[in-house]
């Protein structure tokens, strides 16, 4: 509870007036006419509306000292966290060579009204390989290799698993190179051979190789119907390295049969190809929603302590404690490091600190000691010296949290880019902090003392370090036999609604920047884990009786958004703040959310289906999810069946 705040002068504009017009009375007795016609009147009131302002504006200085306290403490705003999203590029054709999308490849909304349009830009190299296969094999679950040629439309058709699939009978597919973050069309000539799938549905499922183990890959189309017609599959590649299989070295995609899950048909035959080809079509790089400002000059230094200079692009985003800053010397260009505060800092270290909301950049000051001598905390460049910034990026906040499909316009030119969309929503964006915010936050701050020890320290501190990560909860690592460990879940800022599953994982760039801000306010001795919460993905089968009044479709879709908007990490649970952590949901709790959706009769009968939300792996349909402390609920696409009155 904050202290009250008294006025320094409580008068108002009528209290001067009336003054004003006591003191007439006894100073100039014959003026009898207080009419508001009189123009005496006119100008005591038009004083009064004068000292009023002065009053206003001396009312404002307790809040001024309270701002300087503020900055006396070191306390400053938060800068904006930019918005981040995945930009998927298209080639117009596949190429015979690599295809370089560099980083800081510029990407944009078309123009909104007569607002700017939003631009993102490339966070790393993206290059388009040219693939081909060099290598096929074939392995029974648990059986040797066979090698196969698949590539050659002369020869025999290839079996791709055992003649009676089995589940882990694999097909492997070998490229001639990595393509890591590619996506590879495989043109396919098949025999209608693999009989029993659904061709929507069949029991297969994608990898490749990483360098460590296995990774899935997204099947993003597929109109052979698993293997069972002519047709192309485009399989989305994440990290892909060479491995050697049966003395055969290439970088490998793996085709496996997985179990059937409820009512999926399996294969009853093998599938059986006649031929094969591979070509990369397009790829997917991160991006983020600023501008990269690259060798800015910010002049020369007078070496003076404590000098300032000012960035000409601000606000700076989150996330940037590594910029560098170069002087100029007779031996070329000196790198100094960006600290967080001079404080124990010797006279001889290259440091400087940087306000990201101001663009304001500052070297070491001196500073008089008790015995008359003077000591400096950093230090200064000669007289003369040039400033560089190599790089920094400018930007984000809330304007960057824009729609799926919203990036199209390429800004950079690339050859043989057809193509750029940013296929899932742009999220993590958030504006500069206001100083009521920062007034609000000061008083939690001096509580942590900029230490985490206990466990609301840590979730205080870790929203701090990155505020695009806007839920947190510390656990102790005790209670997952982790001694003197400590475990800080993050959940990033999503849109309400079914998110895809990538968006609940923050950026790795964004854990290792908290981890090292943790790090550096952690008791000596303590381990630090940061990471996104096991996600549990939860499928909801239900039969539902719709009023016959009612638009079917609208109400199917409106129960299916209440399930979303209810499981939801940020925006679910009973009080909107986000499913809590380790909470279990039964079957009782879908209930009271369908029971509310406008046009329902009633629910017949509902189930829950537990789902590997990595793996995609389906449990038996249960009427309760148990979670454990770090487990929290995602909602998947519900299955629903119209009973018919």
């Amino acid at each position: 509870m904050s202290l009250p705040s008294p006025n320094l002068d409580d008068r108002a504009f009528q209290d001067f007036v009336d003054e004003a017009k006591r003191l007439l009375q006894q100073r100039a007795p014959e003026w009898t006419d207080n009419n508001v016609a009189d123009p005496g009147v006119t100008l005591i009131e038009t004083f009064a509306y004068m000292v009023d302002q002065l009053v206003f504006r001396l009312n404002k200085v307790p809040e001024l000292h309270w701002i300087k306290f503020l900055e006396f403490l070191g306390e400053m705003l938060r800068p904006p966290a930019a918005a981040y999203t995945t930009m998927q590029f298209s080639l117009a054709v596949p190429q015979d060579t690599d295809i370089l999308v560099p980083a800081s490849t510029v990407i944009s909304t078309a123009r909104r009204g007569e607002g700017p349009p939003v631009s993102f830009t490339t966070d790393k190299d993206l290059t388009l390989v040219s693939t081909s296969i060099t290598a096929g094999l074939t392995q029974p679950a648990g059986g040797a290799f066979t090698l196969v040629d698949v590539t050659d439309q002369t020869s025999e058709d290839v079996e791709c698993f055992s003649e009676t699939p089995a589940v882990d009978d694999a097909f492997f597919i070998g490229l001639n190179k990595p393509a890591s973050h590619c996506i590879v069309r495989l043109t396919v000539d098949s025999r209608i051979e693999g009989i029993g799938v659904d061709p929507k549905r069949p029991p297969r499922a994608f990898d490749a190789w990483n360098g460590r183990s296995w990774e899935p890959v997204e099947c993003l189309m597929d109109t052979t119907g698993g293997f069972n017609r002519k047709g192309t599959i485009e399989l989305s590649i994440g990290e892909q390295r060479e491995n050697s299989l049966n003395g055969l070295t290439a970088a490998w995609i793996r085709v496996r049969v997985t179990a059937a899950e409820g009512d999926q048909p399996e294969y009853k035959e093998s599938p059986k190809i006649r031929s094969m080809s591979a070509a990369t079509i397009g790829g997917f790089a991160p991006a983020t929603h600023c501008q990269i400002v690259k060798h800015e000059m910010l002049g020369r230094t007078a070496g003076t302590p404590g000098e300032a200079f000012t960035l000409n692009r601000t606000p700076l985003i989150a996330g940037q404690d590594d910029l560098i800053l170069e002087v100029s010397s007779p031996d070329g260009w000196e790198r100094w490091t960006r600290v967080e505060t001079f404080a124990n800092r010797g006279p001889h270290e290259k440091i400087f600190c940087l306000d990201n909301v101001t663009g304001e950049l500052r070297f070491g000051p001196i500073v008089r000691q008790p015995d008359g001598s003077t000591r400096s905390y950093g230090a200064t460049p000669p007289s003369g010296s040039n400033l560089r910034v190599p790089e920094y990026r400018a930007g984000g906040g809330v304007a960057g949290n824009v729609d799926a499909g919203a990036l199209r316009l390429l800004r950079t030119s690339i050859p043989f880019i057809s193509k750029a969309e940013n296929i899932h929503p742009a999220v993590g964006g958030v504006d500069p902090e206001t100083i009521a915010d920062l007034k609000a936050r000061a008083a939690i701050d001096l509580r942590a003392r900029n230490r985490a020890v206990s466990t609301a320290d840590f979730e205080l501190l870790t929203q701090q370090a990155s505020p695009s990560l806007v839920r947190t909860k510390c656990l102790n690592g005790a209670d997952f036999g982790s001694p003197g460990t400590v475990l800080v879940l993050v959940v990033p800022d999503i849109q309400p609604g079914r998110v895809p599953f990538e968006l609940l994982r923050p950026r790795e760039e964004t854990l290792a920047s908290v981890k090292k801000f943790i790090d550096e306010r952690r008791l000596v001795g303590t381990t630090i884990r940061i990471e996104p919460p096991r996600y549990m993905g939860v499928s909801v089968a239900a039969r539902l009786a719709v009023h016959s009044h009612a638009d079917q479709e609208q109400v199917l879709t409106a129960a299916d958004d209440a399930i979303a908007n209810f499981l939801h990490p940020l925006h679910g649970g009973y009080d909107g703040t986000g499913w809590p952590f380790g909470r279990d949901v039964s079957v009782g709790d879908i209930y009271s959310v369908l029971q509310q959706v406008p046009g329902l009769m009633y629910v017949d009968v509902a189930r829950l289906i537990p789902i590997d939300a990595v793996s995609g792996t389906r449990a038996e349909p249960t009427d309760k999810i148990s979670l454990k402390p770090h487990d929290l609920l995602y909602s998947l696409p519900s299955d629903f069946e119209v009973v018919q009155r």
